[in-house]
């Protein structure tokens, strides 16, 4: 826990163990990174819904390093997961508007999009924010899923529903796909993407693959995977 007093119950109120002050649910959503740093030395490299990533001694769990990204909130912040080519780490800011406390660090500026860090210092290398989504009813300009990284090239799915190649380099924009529409499937039921959260894409014998759909918090339902493959 980085956070101090976040106690949160979603159960509540109305619920007999509601903690009687309410926390922001700043808590860590996804799964920590074990990563080797130049100097030999292991390094844990978790992101916070409070939009902070830490680098941690895995052995004593003491704070190497921290870096502010985004204002963060209860919905991300850091949601769901980082990646790593070893030499940076990835991070999804979501900043979601639907899940700021106005109360908690209403000073900090939003800032959602795709960061990279340099892995021994946490110092950022190179941040892309979330492309406008201007005139598309409804939408959520936040990269909230977890992102995926193979050499040269990170992907990363918004809660738009918009999947984006990125440069590991300097963060641009090399390839996007606009996922929320309706399509034909293989197995001949109606299908309709929509937002990407939560899980990573996957890449695997030269496809990439994601779904597309995730109908709370105001983002985009939807029920399709989608399979994609390098033009030839």
């Amino acid at each position: 826990q980085a956070t101090k007093g976040d106690t949160w119950n979603m159960s509540c109120p109305g619920n007999p163990n509601c903690p009687e002050k309410v926390g922001p649910d700043y808590d860590f959503g996804m799964a920590p990174i074990l990563v080797k740093r130049p100097d030999g030395n292991d390094l844990l490299v978790v992101g916070q819904k409070a939009g902070v990533v830490y680098g941690l001694s895995p052995e004593t769990g003491n704070v190497l390093w921290e870096t502010r990204i985004g204002r963060g909130g209860a919905l991300g912040g850091i949601h769901w997961g980082m990646a790593t080519d070893g030499k940076r780490v990835y991070a999804a800011n979501a900043d979601n508007k639907y899940g700021i406390n106005p109360k908690v660090d209403s000073l900090i500026k939003p800032t959602p999009g795709l960061f990279a860090l340099d892995v021994a210092t946490g110092n950022v290398i190179w941040n892309t924010p979330a492309p406008s989504c201007a005139g598309k009813k409804g939408c959520i300009e936040a990269n909230s899923a977890a992102p995926t990284v193979m050499p040269d090239v990170v992907f990363a799915g918004t809660l738009d529903g918009h999947l984006r190649a990125y440069s590991t380099t300097d963060g641009k924009i090399l390839w996007d796909y606009d996922t929320a529409k309706e399509f034909d499937t293989v197995n001949g039921i109606k299908g309709k993407g929509g937002s990407i959260d939560g899980p990573s894409p996957v890449i695997a014998d030269g496809m990439l693959f994601v779904n597309s759909g995730y109908g709370l918090f105001g983002e985009y339902p939807g029920n399709v995977l989608l399979a994609f493959a390098v033009e030839k």
